[in-house]
């Protein structure tokens, strides 16, 4: 994560960086057009509006708990849940108070 560190400071980037055992976030109040070595992700409470998702199903992997939060707004999207083959599968891992989600478009 130094490598990711050092280019952010040498293209003057802002962010934010937390870290929870070996994973590090880096949170970014701008967007950002780099091709980072990591995954991005957004960091949530329970409101999921500024997540882009493409397609008409998905797949949650993830807590029984957050699964519970986040299924059912998305489905209020109109989308549908579809446990093999989905257009996205959301992944949502639990970081201190708040949610870390990303999507992965799995159709063209």
């Amino acid at each position: 994560m130094r490598e990711v560190r050092e280019l952010l400071l040498s293209r003057d980037i802002e962010f934010f960086e937390e870290r929870d055992n070996y994973h590090f976030l880096f949170i970014f109040p701008k967007p950002v057009d780099l091709d980072l070595n990591g995954k991005w992700c957004y960091l949530v409470n329970e409101n999921i509006d500024e997540i882009e998702t493409k397609g008409n199903t998905f797949k949650i992997d993830g807590p029984r708990d957050a699964i519970g939060i986040f299924a059912p707004q998305f489905e209020k999207r109109g989308m549908k849940v579809k446990m093999d083959d989905p257009d996205c599968v959301i992944e949502i891992k639990k970081w201190g108070k708040k949610y870390l989600i990303s999507v992965s478009s799995v159709f063209p």
